[in-house]
């Protein structure tokens, strides 16, 4: 357990050199890399702690009918099917978190087709055990998108439309590509109708409709996939798992970050008057800055905030009213707080997830508060 508690310190890996997100998938160092996969690959991955019943497959927010429609362009793409099937392999992978919808979108360059993949909740939050394919970016992981993109659609409800925003700027910069095919999850607020008059390929794509059963393996962490902290960043990721350059993490370095993104997280929501944080979030973070066991029924009310910060963040997603124009305090601050109790519940294990913390963090730390939402 931590000893003491400290004060705020620079984020997690902030002694390792960043460089810009390439425009094209390059392997991490360490694990080889491997040519694109085929998007339904199935494997073994850990297992993901399930909600309890009744909050699994609630369906937070979902258009009435949008989930069992199945509509897709009448002409036959390849690149369309392969979208798709990314797609229902992200919502089987994810099946343990479900507040949140998926899109896919397939770029034609001149260089080569490009896989972009994006989702409702934060700036593309991935679940825990969730493994995307190297072959394909995130979004949010274009480091020059700026502020105000961030915050104009984090968490939107729809994410077909980020993906609609994001070929629209990438098309200002670069005259040579074209988004060519999009795929979209439509249990929670996700459709592709507002692309049905731009692209000729598109499919909406339901939890209902999958092709993947529940038995079907989810996809692991392996040569054609990878860790969500890779992602965003390659170079601390490598480190933190001994392959990069730079120190080798320690506890210390880990429990520096969770208190420095616990700082952030908790400052926000104080700033917002109406806002109130579950006791048992400060609670466990105070037992353990103190180096004291946290009593199981501890662990388990920070579960249940957990669960409430997941499902109040759903519901308060922007999107689902025309008038919505980005994100708010209040979504942020739900957001900052279920990435950070997911932080807090790592310390429940009996050995540190280094690449989980860095992940966690570094969600809190990119939250768009500065793009004139919050502070």
């Amino acid at each position: 357990m931590p000893s003491a508690p400290v004060g705020a310190l620079p984020p997690f890996g902030s002694d390792v050199p960043r460089t810009a997100t390439p425009a094209a998938v390059t392997p991490a160092a360490g694990p080889p890399a491997a040519g694109p996969p085929p998007a339904g690959v199935g494997s073994t991955a850990g297992p993901v702690a399930p909600l309890p019943p009744g909050v699994v497959g609630s369906g937070v927010g979902a258009s009435a009918g949008a989930a069992s429609e199945g509509i897709r362009s009448s002409l036959p793409d390849p690149l369309l099917a392969s979208a798709s099937q990314l797609v229902y392999q992200l919502l089987h992978d994810s099946r343990m978190y479900p507040y949140m919808d998926w899109c896919v979108g397939i770029f034609r360059t001149s260089s080569g087709i490009e896989t972009l993949i994006v989702n409702s909740e934060g700036a593309g939050y991935i679940p825990a055990g969730v493994f995307v394919p190297r072959s394909a970016r995130m979004v949010f992981a274009d480091g020059g998108l700026s502020p105000q993109f961030r915050a104009r659609w984090f968490s939107w409800a729809n994410p077909a439309e980020t993906m609609l925003a994001y070929a629209q700027l990438a098309a200002e910069h670069r005259e040579d590509i074209e988004l060519w095919a999009l795929a979209v999850s439509t249990d929670d607020g996700g459709s592709s109708m507002p692309a049905r008059a731009m692209i000729e390929h598109y499919e909406d794509c339901s939890r209902s409709l999958s092709p993947l059963s529940d038995v079907v393996p989810t996809s692991q962490l392996d040569d054609t996939h990878a860790h969500r902290l890779e992602t965003l960043d390659r170079a601390l990721y490598s480190r933190l798992t001994g392959f990069g350059d730079g120190p080798l993490p320690d506890r210390s370095e880990a429990w520096r970050t969770t208190i420095s993104a616990a700082q952030k997280a908790l400052a926000r929501a104080g700033s917002i008057p109406d806002f109130a944080v579950a006791p048992a979030i400060r609670e466990v973070l105070d037992l353990l800055s103190h180096g004291l066991p946290v009593p199981a029924r501890r662990w388990q009310e920070l579960e249940a905030a957990h669960i409430g910060a997941l499902m109040s963040g759903a519901g308060l997603r922007p999107g689902r009213l025309g008038s919505d124009s980005g994100t708010t305090a209040h979504v942020l601050a739900h957001h900052d707080l279920a990435r950070l109790i997911e932080l807090l519940l790592l310390w429940r294990l009996d050995s540190t997830a280094y690449p989980e913390i860095a992940y966690l963090a570094s969600q809190i730390q990119l939250s768009p508060w500065m793009a004139g939402v919050g502070s």
